[in-house]
């Protein structure tokens, strides 16, 4: 694992960087019971940036805040 604490060679990691590549449709499920569905744009230890078609630009997620992603189509 390198410094930052985020480990690439994770499944879970390498999971969501090929539904980032493949600019897959995602629902994102947060632990306050919100629902917000997009596009990854890129993720890092801390957070993952959600595109949403309607906005120019992503809306930063806590990763903490996170309870479940999926793919929707």
């Amino acid at each position: 694992m390198d410094s930052t604490g985020f480990d690439p060679s994770l499944p879970g990691i390498r999971l969501i960087q090929s539904w980032i590549r493949e600019q897959r449709v995602l629902g994102i499920e947060l632990n306050d019971g919100r629902r917000l569905d997009g596009r990854l744009a890129w993720q890092d230890p801390q957070y993952f940036a959600l595109q949403k078609d309607e906005s120019h630009d992503p809306i930063l997620i806590n990763r903490l805040a996170v309870l479940t992603i999926r793919p929707l189509a």
